[in-house]
């Protein structure tokens, strides 16, 4: 297992833009601050993590992969707001 960057697909995208609304629609009615919503989302990524993988070096990868992509996704916004994953006013 490798660690690069690859076009996500449609899937990809449909799942992308599926948290993004869910995280708008309850934060609608229950604000939360960013960091409690970056919280949940790392803790959302650890858990599949450990639900889907027995092997301590896959796990151990797919932990860097998930860093990996953090880093990717703060590249993404270039430093912008980004309505992806966050409603407005929670940025």
């Amino acid at each position: 297992m490798s660690i690069h960057k690859v076009k996500v697909s449609e899937s990809h995208q449909r799942l992308m833009y599926a948290i993004g609304e869910t995280i708008r629609l309850h934060t609608t009615q229950s604000p939360m601050p960013l960091e409690g919503i970056v919280g949940v989302l790392a803790f959302c990524a650890g858990a599949a993590i450990g639900t889907g993988e027995k092997n301590r070096f896959i796990k151990s990868k797919l932990k860097e992969m998930a860093e990996a992509n953090i880093g990717f996704g703060i590249e993404a916004t270039g430093g912008q707001a980004s309505s992806l994953i966050l409603p407005d006013g929670v940025h």
